[in-house]
């Protein structure tokens, strides 16, 4: 088990630590080191068994590679760790370090998306410059894919009854409704996404609770999505799951400035003919969630309540 103490050596002061999940986090006063664990058991049997270290090792470098890409100003490095005589030493990434460490650059995350929402500290020019920062940063991993969308979407609708029925805290009836109306949209449009072309790209794991927009700029943390087939789908869930989010907490003209950001950062025009499906889909996967961080953050509960308020408005939506 790796210590803060262990670190004082090498940065001459002795971090403070937080565990999340799946990682141990070590913050500095200006460095982040991650390392990812090899106990959680849900994240195993679910996404990626964390605790076969070469799964691990290969897992944490593609997470690195990924989000240096995306936010170079934040993933700096990545680099092998040792304990000897109880103490930690950071050397070259090679498979016969004790762990893999991403290391970071420290970012203020009481600046991060969800709680500048709850804060009411995001205006509507905000999200313009949050659209379209974010597709200036989509645009770096732009890939298409020959996949087609129904084969997509249909694979995330048994992913979307999984993670629903996964939260005791939803009310079974009522969810059970969305989930039957995504899947009933997918079938209703099979033939349209079927024939789509161009419209499968790169997926980022993206919501308010990885972006950090400080000073006008726009970082995004933590992206790489924990299951291999969540890393491509339809190419703009990356701006509707950001785009959701704020659309739950500042209506529905903050929705449409940030679609209008990123579209005029990339040059696409966004089909918007798909939006309530969308964003329905996007809730789905946001509003439980909240409810997974309540133990640990209360005022989740009042997050949560909100999308649930949210999801059932744009449900009953008939316009």
């Amino acid at each position: 088990m790796i210590k803060s103490g262990m670190f004082d050596i090498e940065k001459g002061e002795i971090p403070s630590h937080v565990v999340t999940a799946v990682s141990n986090v070590f913050v500095f006063n200006h460095v982040v080191y991650k390392i990812y664990k090899n106990d959680n058991d849900f994240f195993n049997k679910n996404f990626n068994d964390l605790s076969v270290k070469n799964v691990r090792f290969d897992f944490t470098r593609r997470d690195f590679d990924w989000n240096n890409k995306v936010s170079p100003e934040v993933y700096i490095d990545l680099r092998g760790l040792v304990v000897e005589y109880g103490l930690v030493k950071l050397v070259d990434p090679s498979d016969s370090v004790d762990e893999l460490v991403i290391v970071m650059n420290k970012v203020n995350m009481s600046d991060c998306l969800i709680n500048r929402l709850v804060n009411n500290s995001i205006s509507t020019d905000d999200v313009y410059e949050i659209g379209f920062q974010l597709g200036k940063r989509v645009s770096s991993t732009k890939k298409v894919f020959p996949d087609n969308l129904y084969n997509d979407f249909l694979s995330r609708y048994n992913d979307l009854v999984n993670w629903t029925n996964g939260v005791k805290e939803l009310p079974k009836e009522e969810v059970a409704q969305y989930v039957n109306f995504y899947k009933n949209y997918v079938d209703l449009h099979r033939e349209e996404f079927e024939t789509s072309i161009n419209l499968m790209g790169l997926c980022m794991d993206l919501h308010a609770d990885n972006i950090v927009y400080s000073n006008n700029t726009l970082l995004c943390m933590d992206t790489y999505s924990p299951k291999e087939a969540w890393l491509h789908g339809y190419k703009y869930l990356n701006i509707y799951r950001v785009a959701t989010d704020i659309y739950a907490f500042l209506a529905k003209e903050a929705f449409g400035k940030v679609l209008l950001g990123y579209a005029d950062a990339t040059d696409e025009k966004l089909p918007r003919q798909h939006d309530k499906f969308l964003i329905m889909y996007c809730e789905l996967i946001v509003w439980p969630y909240q409810y997974m961080l309540i133990d640990k953050d209360p005022w989740r509960k009042e997050v949560a309540d909100k999308y649930h308020h949210f999801i059932k408005q744009i449900f009953n939506d008939v316009s």
